[in-house]
């Protein structure tokens, strides 16, 4: 018994059938608008603006204008809520600064190259 056979010479070889991609229409969904979206936040009431746009899709760059008093407790609970959004969502979460916050959404993710230098006391 062998392992291969002969091939008979009157077998007809098919012609394989492919499909044109070309000829096929392009099908665009509108629902995803995903945008990058520039907000502030002033309040904590302004964070369930940014949790929709989130959810929606848009990647968000976050000012942060906080009242003076508790500025830096604030901005604390104010980012980890952001960070939990993020998460929720898929993306990631940098902050720049003191009152800037980068979210994005959807399995983008930031490389964040640049060095951390020792703040001078």
């Amino acid at each position: 018994m062998s392992l291969l056979k002969k091939k008979n010479a009157a077998s007809v070889v098919e012609p394989k059938s492919f499909i044109d991609l070309t000829e096929m229409p392009l099908v665009m969904t509108s629902e995803n608008d995903a945008r990058v979206k520039i907000i502030e936040i002033r309040t904590f009431e302004d964070l369930s603006t940014a949790a929709d746009l989130a959810y929606k899709g848009n990647i968000l760059f976050i000012r942060c204008a906080l009242p003076e008093e508790n500025q830096k407790s604030a901005m604390e609970t104010i980012t980890a809520e952001l960070k939990r959004i993020a998460k929720d969502c898929g993306g990631d979460m940098v902050v720049i600064g003191d009152t800037f916050v980068l979210m994005t959404t959807n399995g983008v993710k930031i490389d964040n190259l640049i060095s951390k230098r020792k703040r001078r006391i």
